[in-house]
């Protein structure tokens, strides 16, 4: 009876292990990806602003909503691109 016991719970930990992977694979990894393109653009577009803010004379250094939007396009784009790519190393250590 402990063996099969012993059984069990190597299969329980081995489930909860494989989802934690999937967790961290599909959602954790991507999501840090996002945050990362977003900051980068963000950093950018105010580097950008800034710069033409003491360039000119009579300029105003203003972030608008349209900057905001762009950034976060950028999360978009970074975390669908780190998703793509794991659900292309999942699919790839399947077919091996």
């Amino acid at each position: 009876m402990t063996a099969n016991k012993k059984i069990f719970e190597n299969s329980i930990e081995s489930s909860q292990s494989i989802s934690k992977s999937k967790f961290k694979s599909f959602f954790l990894l991507p999501t840090r990806m996002g945050f990362l393109s977003f900051a980068i653009l963000f950093s950018i577009i105010v580097f950008v602003k800034l710069i033409n803010y003491v360039g000119a004379t009579d300029s105003i250094f203003v972030i608008g909503i349209y900057d905001i939007m762009i950034s976060i396009i950028g999360f978009g784009l970074g975390f669908l691109l780190e998703l793509s790519l794991q659900i292309r190393k999942r699919n790839n250590t399947f077919y091996e």
